[in-house]
């Protein structure tokens, strides 16, 4: 879960601490590139495109998730998946050193595949095809459990006094690459879905 569905409810999160820095950020950039300031009404298009970004990115994950997971398996796609988030961070938190508001785009797009194939699809269909039958209502459960830890956690973490604030909130969007490097270290340790095993790849002896 926590490098799946807390991915989900951490990102939806953390984007609304820094907004209005982001927005200063882009007028600020622009300026520097153009001499000109952005109009208000472009600075709003702007970041609605940088919000909607996450939405958009979580279609096109949720498109490729069965795919994936029927070709890769439950656990390979869940491990791969984590290169979206890496790439992600990478593009956020360097995104003021390069003076570039579109990285910040971009990243929250990666951040949406990342929770579209692994999250919203992936990680629900691992745990209920490999938990025990007694308690595969319990390990489903996990799913929304993560979800809400996500959002709490994200919001104490954009708190002004951590990392919301105007100097720390690349670092904020970027500390996304913190679970993801957890489930990298922890996952390989985990079993492969016993369904994928027998019905995709026809290993019973595995499955057993």
């Amino acid at each position: 879960g926590i490098g799946g569905t807390f991915q989900y409810g951490y990102n939806i999160s953390i984007i609304n601490a820094p907004a209005s820095y982001i927005q200063v950020f882009m007028n600020t950039t622009w300026l520097e590139r153009m001499g000109v300031p952005l109009e208000s009404n472009v600075i709003l298009l702007l970041w609605s495109f940088t919000v909607s970004a996450y939405p958009l990115g979580g279609l096109t994950g949720a498109v490729v998730a069965g795919p994936m997971a029927i070709t890769l398996g439950r656990k390979m796609s869940l491990l791969l998946n984590n290169v979206f988030v890496i790439i992600a961070a990478t593009l956020s938190g360097f995104s003021r050193m390069a003076k570039s508001f579109e990285m910040i785009m971009l990243s929250r797009f990666f951040t949406g595949v990342n929770a579209g194939t692994a999250t919203m699809n992936i990680q629900p269909m691992y745990l209920a095809e490999s938990a025990p039958k007694k308690l595969r209502g319990a390990v489903a459960l996990t799913s929304a459990s993560f979800t809400a830890l996500g959002l709490v956690l994200g919001q104490i973490v954009g708190l002004r006094e951590l990392l919301g604030g105007e100097e720390s909130w690349p670092f904020l969007l970027a500390s996304n690459v913190v679970p993801a490097l957890i489930q990298l270290t922890a996952l390989p340790w985990f079993p492969e879905s016993p369904r994928y095993l027998l019905i995709d790849r026809g290993d019973k002896e595995s499955c057993i």
